[in-house]
């Protein structure tokens, strides 16, 4: 088994990605940082074992429990522009293929500015010359100019269900009651196969939130935004995102030459 850490080293290429402590790594075609351990690791086209993180904070595991209180899941992978990318323009290259290869028709592109991100929809690929062809200003997104070198996410799923497992117990304690108490709280997000279609590195990102009345449109996530900015969900009491320290989780799906 090789050596692997936490730290990424600068390269001086057309892509200098970031990971999970702000340093830099030189990522592979496939986006993953040689010598930097993943999070979690599973093999492509593989579901099983879901993804489990422990979520606690000082005061010990943290009680999400309620039936108000939802949970999401985003994976993403990262890439950068080759080239400048002008209004009218519907397919690009990316900065050293990176991404490429793990870009499917239906994912979601999001070039992001902090109040003005445009939304892509993949619709197919030029395999010969290595360009994804796109939807411009999905989303309702307003489409905009982009310079060479602007970082993309590409998104596997966005807001897809996840849940909370409580693991609660009863504790004596120091005056000899007993007092059942949430002892751990897992996140969960249990993998459908077109997850993991697709080998490389991805961040996944978990979102909690409550709402501030019970959801009344069955299987579906009622909560609009209040402004153009998407700052002030409307019904939505609190929203804390998993990890809070970092971008995301790391995921690897090892690539597998077997099919389903």
């Amino acid at each position: 088994m090789g050596i692997c850490n936490k730290l990424g080293t600068g390269c001086g290429n057309t892509y200098d990605a970031p990971i999970a402590n702000n340093n830099s790594c030189c990522p592979d075609s496939s986006g993953c940082c040689p010598g930097i351990c993943p999070d979690f690791s599973i093999k492509r086209k593989d579901t099983i074992p879901a993804f489990k993180a422990a979520v606690e904070d000082c005061d010990g595991p943290l009680n999400l429990q309620g039936s108000r209180i939802i949970l999401e899941a985003n994976m993403w992978a990262k890439a950068k522009l080759k080239h400048k990318l002008e209004p009218e323009t519907t397919e690009f290259a990316l900065a050293d293929n990176i991404g490429f290869y793990q870009v499917m028709i239906g994912d979601i592109i999001i070039i992001d500015r902090i109040r003005s991100p445009e939304h892509m929809l993949v619709t197919g690929f030029d395999e010969d010359n290595k360009l994804i062809q796109v939807e411009r200003g999905y989303n309702g997104t307003n489409i905009s100019t982009w310079a060479k070198g602007s970082s993309m996410k590409i998104f596997k799923f966005i807001n897809a269900p996840a849940t909370i497992e409580t693991i609660r117990e009863d504790i004596t304690q120091p005056d000899g009651t007993t007092e059942n108490v949430v002892t751990d709280t897992f996140l969960v997000y249990e993998w459908i196969t077109a997850d993991t279609c697709l080998p490389g590195c991805y961040w996944l990102e978990f979102k909690a939130f409550e709402m501030e009345a019970p959801i009344v449109i069955p299987n579906e996530i009622s909560y609009i935004s209040t402004d153009v900015y998407h700052c002030n969900p409307l019904g939505v009491k609190w929203v804390r995102k998993f990890p809070v320290n970092g971008e995301g989780f790391l995921i690897q799906i090892i690539d597998s030459p077997t099919e389903v």
